[in-house]
């Protein structure tokens, strides 16, 4: 009995897609700078991206993020003077063609 529970721990834990990585991409201040930097990422990749106000994060969401998983955005629009400042999302990766276009 145990050693059936601990070959089905074993298949369940290395079944899991094991290769995506964090993505971490600095301070975007225009889509120039966000088609050099994130070509570091690929597909399925959890993504983290800071950039400027100035950009609008439901447009980069819509076309960095997969819609079927979980986004989070913070945006920090009240701290505008202070160096690294800017909004935040977190999600999977999964580009759409017209970004890149």
């Amino acid at each position: 009995m145990f050693k059936n529970f601990v070959i089905c721990f074993l298949f369940v834990f290395f079944s899991f897609d094991s290769k995506s990585k964090v993505c971490e991409i600095s301070i975007i201040k225009n889509f120039k700078d966000l088609k050099e930097k994130i070509k570091i990422c690929d597909k399925g990749d959890k993504l983290y991206l800071n950039y400027d106000i100035k950009l609008i994060g439901e447009e980069l969401i819509i076309n960095l993020c997969s819609l079927k998983d979980t986004v989070i955005f913070k945006e920090e629009s009240k701290i505008i003077h202070k160096r690294k400042s800017g909004a935040s999302i977190i999600c999977i990766y999964d580009p759409s063609k017209e970004i890149f276009n």
